[in-house]
């Protein structure tokens, strides 16, 4: 079982480190898919702990580490030149042992602060592990770097190609527990030790077995049709932008979602799964913003589309309701009448909008959110908000209590949804046959069972998910709830659905 070995290995790496749990197990993870990390936080925060801490996870690697200044020169990252070359043969080629070229981890302080020469050798070694000495260009065996800086990229630098080369983009905080203080000043000097047995070890070789096989793990067509809802999402928020002109759009390169997809190929592996699924799509989060402002709205398209593939991928409770439609329309001869009833308006198939909340924002809550609020106790609730332009603006957290069918209480605050006058068809039933009635029950008991089997699978699908999300690697526990939301969500809705068809084969007895 290799989770077993990772959270074991992830449990040794943190020794002597305080609140870096999940930085190292989102470093490890890159890692070992061959990716690139940046780290950035102020100085004093562990940057280059947590750094350090990768080459003790293998065996027998080598490691280069490195702060860069304005004046540091290529030879020190890359090696001297050899003088004995350029004098027997006149061939201008690089001592490589011990530096950059030779190593399997490396780790650069203060990245941006290097050369252009230096810069340039990067963009190819970085992403092409591929190294031009002299007239021969080698072959890296260099698995992955990480780089780090007090900033992120600064602006208008030019940097931007060496940016992409960097897949997970990760903040690195001061401590805030008051245990973790104590365990940081009572503690030891131990955090510059190994603290890996060699037993715990990942082999190069094993390394190299391991990524033949995460190439083989499958991410089916559901997950593909998800991570492609994320993408068009980006791309709706970039041109529901464009036209104000302040704000910039968020950009993917093509790069960034292969080497994304092999992200998300390592972390199914090493969670002991041949596919990937949903919980390991949270990690795009990390991986496909660039600016600071992004991130928030990179967290909520993520989440919002996870949170949609759930309701619509993998359960249809409209497709349901249409069923049970059809079997009345056909089964009970019934005759048609209109009336006309109020209900909430539907905003983009996702969300109801609340009426006079705030001023200058369009305020959201999530459909499956406000179905599953209790009318008796508030319960801690995401409200999402847009801009005039249909931009995302913001999220945030309320305490809401539901009041009735199209109404909400917010901290104590009575709020409408908007809501719509639509003509619903009605069936006045006629007096059926002793046939027509057993055909019926038989049609809507066969349809019962099948909401049934819909339900298990619900629960089945929850219990799985959300106990593997609990146990999962690298995904943060507090993302877990996204997922369990959508499931309440579902399972709610194809409950009402159950109940509408109780109620009726009640009638029909």
């Amino acid at each position: 079982m290799q989770s077993q070995r990772i959270q074991r290995l992830v449990a040794e790496l943190g020794s002597g480190l305080h609140e870096k749990e999940e930085l190292l197990r989102l470093t490890l993870l890159a890692a070992i898919a061959g990716q690139n990390v940046f780290l950035f936080g102020p100085p004093g925060v562990a940057k280059s702990m947590v750094a350090r801490r990768m080459s003790t996870a293998f065996r027998d690697a080598r490691a280069f580490e490195y702060l860069l200044g304005k004046f540091t020169t290529p030879e020190e990252i890359f090696g001297p030149v050899s003088i004995a070359r350029l004098k027997d043969a006149d061939r201008f080629e690089r001592v490589t042992e011990g530096f950059l070229p030779d190593a399997h981890i490396v780790f650069l302080d203060e990245i941006w602060n290097a050369s252009s020469p230096i810069l340039n050798t990067l963009l190819t070694a970085i992403n092409e592990r591929r190294f031009r000495n002299g007239s021969d260009e080698l072959d890296l065996p260099l698995r992955s770097v990480i780089g780090a800086s007090r900033t992120l990229l600064p602006e208008d630098t030019g940097l931007e190609n060496l940016w992409d080369r960097f897949l997970l983009r990760l903040p690195v905080n001061p401590i805030t527990t008051k245990e973790a203080f104590h365990n940081l000043v009572g503690g030891g000097d131990d955090e510059y030790l190994d603290p890996v047995p060699p037993k715990d070890k990942i082999t190069l070789d094993e390394l190299d077995e391991w990524y033949d096989v995460i190439g083989t793990v499958t991410i089916g067509t559901e997950i593909e049709d998800l991570v492609f809802d994320i993408r068009e999402r980006i791309a709706r928020h970039n041109s529901m932008n464009a036209e104000s002109g302040t704000v910039q759009p968020i950009v993917v390169s093509d790069r960034r979602w292969k080497q994304a997809a092999r992200l998300l190929r390592t972390s199914a592996f090493l969670n002991d799964r041949t596919e990937v699924d949903a919980i390991d799509c949270m990690l795009l989060r990390h991986c496909l913003w660039s600016r600071e402002q992004e991130r928030e709205i990179v967290d909520t398209i993520v989440a919002e589309a996870i949170r949609r593939y759930i309701r619509s991928g993998l359960f249809d409770p409209e497709a349901l309701r249409e069923s049970l439609r059809e079997i009345l329309r056909t089964g009970a001869g019934t005759a048609q009448r209109e009336r006309r009833v109020e209900q909430p308006v539907s905003y983009r198939g996702e969300y109801y909008r609340i009426t006079d909340f705030v001023d200058d924002h369009l305020s959201l809550i999530w459909i499956g959110d406000f179905q599953n609020l209790n009318e008796d106790a508030s319960t801690e609730t995401d409200l999402f908000f847009y801009g005039d332009e249909d931009e995302y603006a913001y999220s945030e957290r309320f305490q809401i209590r539901r009041v009735g069918p199209r109404s909400l209480e917010i901290d104590g605050v009575t709020f409408d949804l908007e809501h719509e006058t639509v003509v619903q068809a009605d069936h006045d039933r006629r007096e059926l046959s002793a046939e027509e009635t057993e055909a019926l029950r038989t049609k809507l008991q066969r349809f019962r069972e099948e909401i049934a089997s819909v339900e298990d699978r619900i629960y089945q699908y929850r219990d799985a998910s959300t106990g593997e999300a609990a146990e999962h690697l690298f995904v943060h526990r507090s993302y877990v709830d996204v997922a369990i939301r959508g499931m309440d969500a579902i399972a709610s809705e194809i409950a009402m659905i159950r109940t509408d068809v109780d109620d009726t084969l009640a009638d029909l007895t």
